[in-house]
C-alpha cells in the first residue's frame, strides 16, 4: 500500500481527476501491481462503508448483524486484507448484497465496467477482474 500512498502524496498539488491520475499512475510496474491485488478489498470496503453510512449503523451495530467485531468491522473498512470467501458469503448474506465478480484472461487496457454493472453499485476492475456489489 505504500506504493499507493506515496503517489497519491506526490500528486495532490496538481489538479487532476481521479481517472486521470490513476491512468498516469497505473504505468508505473510497482503501482499497477499493488492495485490489482488490492482490487476485492478495495470493493468490499468502499460497498461496507457506504451500506452502513446509508442505513445509519454505526461500525459495533453493523458488526452485530455480521456476527463480527467492531474491530474486525473497522479492518474491512480499512481495506486492508483481502476479506475471505466466508466473509464475503457472511457480508452479502447478512447486509442483502449482491457481489458479481467476472474473472478472465489479461487485457490492455484495463477493463471497462459493463453499465448494467455500474447501476448503483460499487465496482472496480483491473486486467482480470470485474467486481461490482450492490443491494440485491
Amino acid at each position: 500500500m505504500n506504493v499507493m500512498l506515496r503517489s497519491m502524496a506526490a500528486r495532490t498539488s496538481s489538479l487532476q481527476t481521479f481517472d486521470e491520475w490513476l491512468e498516469q499512475d497505473l504505468a508505473d510496474p510497482a503501482f499497477r501491481a499493488e492495485w490489482q491485488r488490492t482490487v476485492l478489498a478495495r470493493v468490499i470496503s468502499h460497498a461496507i462503508t457506504r451500506h452502513r453510512n446509508a442505513h445509519g449503523l454505526s461500525q459495533t451495530a453493523l458488526g452485530e448483524r455480521l456476527g463480527m467485531s467492531q474491530t474486525q468491522i473497522s479492518r474491512l473498512e480499512l481495506g486492508e486484507h483481502t476479506p475471505s470467501f466466508e466473509t464475503l458469503l457472511r457480508v452479502a448474506d447478512a447486509l442483502g448484497l449482491e457481489l458479481s465478480m467476472t474473472i478472465g484472461p489479461k487485457v490492455e487496457p484495463r477493463r471497462e465496467i459493463p453499465a448494467k454493472l455500474q447501476r448503483n453499485a460499487v465496482c472496480d476492475a483491473t486486467d482480470q477482474v470485474v467486481i461490482s456489489v450492490r443491494e440485491a
